[in-house]
């Protein structure tokens, strides 16, 4: 039998008409992008808190770059959006590549069904490589720093310029958004460094004050992505709550 490989091309969106999904049944192997990361799960027996008792599961999930949808699958809704996918693998070739944007190429995938099934949708890895549409890591550096240093002045228009485009229009990076936050601050925000994690990860340390008088001295780290050839801010997750 001829496996064939379908590079997922999907536009993100709610919902799909199924003729337009992926269909696992037909669909032996597939190929995706994204950021690859390995979360510690709790497991069994309570699959609440490791901390509690319940034994640790490192996962290696996908988070995508452009989600899709899929029928066929028993354990998947007709036209389910899938967004991350639980990586399977058997030949141990993916802790050299955590913390990457990266491209995979797996086989028989499913949808989560068991306690210990962390994503949508689970593949066994045939093949990863580093995304070379990646953002270099030279220029992407001064994009999170024009992000914060816009952000200085309460310029969320300009900040919201350095965001990749489906993230800016509305939500916590638009324009209106940045604006209302940053712009109103008893002590504006101060970018204190940008330090380099990985090939399109950034760590950003700042400090700022609010109108109530909480006082942030935080980080975050920030994932960049290449679009249309610009270094983009794709995700920000705070590690301070600030």
């Amino acid at each position: 039998m001829i496996k064939t490989t379908l590079v997922l091309v999907f536009t993100a969106a709610l919902s799909w008409p199924a003729a337009a999904c992926l269909d696992l049944s037909k669909q032996p192997e597939i190929s995706a992008s994204g950021d690859l990361s390995r979360p510690m799960f709790a497991g069994p027996p309570n699959y609440e808190d490791v901390r509690k008792g319940d034994t640790p599961e490192p996962s290696y999930i996908l988070t995508l770059d452009l989600p899709f949808c899929v029928t066929g699958d028993d354990f998947l809704e007709d036209g389910q959006t899938i967004d991350r996918i639980q990586l399977i693998d058997q030949k141990g070739i993916l802790a050299k590549l955590v913390g990457e944007a990266v491209e995979v190429r797996g086989n028989d995938p499913f949808g989560e069904h068991t306690g210990h099934h962390h994503a949508p949708l689970l593949m066994t890895v045939v093949s990863a490589s580093l995304n070379e549409e990646a953002a270099d890591v030279s220029l992407a550096q001064t994009t999170v720093e024009a992000f914060y240093l816009y952000l200085e002045t309460g310029d969320g228009a300009s900040a919201a310029m350095n965001v990749i485009p489906e993230k800016r229009g509305k939500g916590p990076f638009s324009a209106v958004a940045l604006t209302d936050f940053y712009g109103d601050l008893k002590r504006p925000l101060k970018l204190l460094e940008v330090t380099q994690l990985s090939r399109n990860r950034y760590r950003a340390r700042y400090e700022f004050e609010t109108r109530k008088g909480k006082v942030c001295n935080g980080s975050s780290v920030v994932t960049t992505k290449q679009v249309d050839g610009l270094n983009l801010v794709s995700s920000i997750k705070s590690e301070s709550g600030c």
